[in-house]
């Protein structure tokens, strides 16, 4: 393992950590997980994920995104950081303003930039949007979601 290695593996660590901070331990749990699965998507070597994945599926998933603008990385980039965006504004109400649409969107951002620090990996600017896109998207989702339960809620209590 390189100092790089490590270093990402810190840097990980404490973004997984920072996100849970203050959020109810199972909800802490899952945000550390999808955000240390997320890295690992980032920053293992793509062909260390295929192969973990399997040949056979990568392919079955460049078989189902045939027909859409994106290719399978593109979408996972996409789908990645919605669900983390989705589960930051949902699990830390402390950011669920203007501050936390910035921390999402600073974290697709600072994920793609960091592929540096990886061997076989480049950043790209077209991932970093990806992954800005992606995080707003869960963001809004999470918002929309918060607001129908809200007027719900006061709906029902009338």
């Amino acid at each position: 393992m390189t100092g790089a290695d490590v270093l990402l593996a810190v840097l990980a660590l404490g973004v997984a950590m920072l996100l849970a901070r203050g959020s109810h331990p199972v909800v802490a749990a899952l945000l550390v997980a999808s955000a240390l699965a997320v890295s690992a998507m980032l920053f293992l070597p793509t062909a260390m994920l295929g192969d973990w994945l399997g040949m056979d599926r990568v392919h079955r998933l460049y078989g189902l995104t045939r027909d859409t603008p994106l290719d399978p990385p593109e979408w996972i980039h996409l789908f990645a950081f919605a669900w983390l965006g989705l589960l930051v504004w949902l699990a830390r109400k402390d950011v669920r303003n203007g501050w936390g649409v910035l921390l999402v969107a600073a974290f697709g951002v600072a994920a793609e930039l960091s592929q540096w620090l990886t061997d076989g990996r480049q950043p790209k600017l077209e991932d970093a949007a990806l992954n800005v896109l992606g995080g707003l998207a869960g963001v809004l989702l999470a918002w929309i979601g918060c607001s129908l339960m809200a007027a719900w809620g006061r709906r029902s209590g009338r």
